[in-house]
């Protein structure tokens, strides 16, 4: 039986992101700051920092270690220091002044000797730009033996220039994480839908993965509301871009985010994401259709071969399996010189399948979308 939440699900079962937090927690045990670069736009991260911090508890040997999440932009005062804020913040009194600028060991030294970080994990969220920077420099000067000492995970916004160390650790979810994880956790959420055909859910993973890229929790909210809202594609993307849950989504100047593309008009992209889905799960599905048509019709189709020469991409044509959809139409519509078709298909219902067949084949080869009645009338006999 299913318990866990999906995000948790997303976090803990699903490759790519479970990379993450195993990466994040690994160093963390072996007594490394992290610098962890995670896009604006990234899906439940509240739940990945639940996620760190249990697999660091089951990982780590001592119980005594505590995780603390600071905002970087509503808990750090402007134009503090970092070594500073970490005085004031978790510094007694007679610590935070026992420490002069002017002396001669660093602030971080101070930091070590006096333990104030002990059995400590500092995790910074919301860092960008110049203070990423300033945090990272801090963390370098201040090199933990252990885990015990104090250890800090900063999670940096974007992407920042930073070489790693054996006491920082760097983990990109960018290098780790693809629209494939998604794929594959929208495989697992419809895998429950048992009135839809394995066809339907591979086209419904694969469309909303493409669409959704690497953001796993819209794409489950794309799919909530289609399969239990009826709603259309667009109809649940506008929805997703109204709500207060995603009203920051896309934001970032230099985003690639659907709901960026959205809000700005730009269905171009949308309609150029779904058509990369429908090529991707379409044509084979039509491909393996026309398989079973040349299987069906294979003695017409090789006797029409034999009686009048035709062509395709410059070769006659002499196997019936290497006759693709636009030929078999052009064959049922050549007559023979006795007045005959070329190629007669006696069932009426073959010859309009064959037909529907190579109008969708066309549209995806010209880089057009299939219609939603079509998609239908497609994945109908998968």
């Amino acid at each position: 039986m299913f318990t866990q939440t999906w995000e948790e699900f997303w976090w803990t079962n699903i490759t790519g992101p479970n990379l993450v937090v195993t990466k994040v927690a690994t160093s963390l045990v072996e007594g490394a700051h992290v610098v962890l670069v995670v896009p604006s736009d990234l899906p439940w991260r509240h739940s990945l920092r639940g996620a760190v911090h249990s697999e660091f508890q089951n990982l780590c040997l001592s119980s005594d270690i505590v995780v603390e999440t600071i905002d970087a932009v509503d808990d750090i005062p402007p134009k503090t220091a970092p070594g500073k804020f970490i005085l004031q913040r978790f510094a007694d009194e007679e610590t935070r002044t026992g420490y002069r600028d002017r002396a001669k060991a660093t602030i971080q030294d101070y930091i070590r000797q006096t333990g104030i970080l002990k059995n400590r994990v500092v995790w910074i969220k919301g860092l960008y730009g110049p203070a990423a920077s300033e945090w990272v420099s801090f963390c370098r000067g201040l090199s933990p033996k252990s885990q015990e000492d104090g250890l800090f995970v900063l999670e940096v916004r974007g992407d920042i220039n930073c070489q790693e160390t054996n006491r920082m650790r760097v983990v990109r979810f960018s290098q780790l994480v693809s629209s494939y994880d998604v794929r594959l956790f929208n495989s697992f959420y419809l895998d429950s839908m048992k009135s839809l055909s394995n066809a339907w859910k591979n086209y419904m993973a694969t469309v909303a993965a493409v669409i959704c890229d690497t953001d796993a929790e819209m794409s489950e909210s794309l799919l909530r509301m289609v399969l239990t809202g009826e709603m259309t594609l667009m109809e649940a993307i506008e929805a997703i871009a109204d709500s207060e849950e995603f009203s920051r989504r896309g934001l970032g100047e230099d985003s690639e985010h659907i709901l960026r593309f959205f809000r700005a008009g730009d269905l171009d992209e949308i309609d150029r994401r779904i058509w990369s889905a429908q090529v991707q799960t379409l044509f084979p599905v039509i491909e393996l259709e026309r398989i079973e048509i040349i299987k069906r019709f294979y003695h017409r189709i090789k006797t029409a071969l034999e009686e009048v020469d035709t062509y395709q991409y410059g070769k006659i044509l002499t196997d019936p399996y290497e006759v693709e959809l636009g030929a078999l139409c052009f064959m049922m519509a050549r007559r023979k010189d006795d007045g005959l078709y070329q190629l007669y298909i006696p069932d009426d219902a073959a010859r309009a399948r064959i037909h529907f067949l190579h109008e969708c084949r066309n549209n995806l080869a010209h880089a057009e979308c299939c219609t939603r009645e079509q998609v239908a009338e497609l994945l109908k006999n998968s």
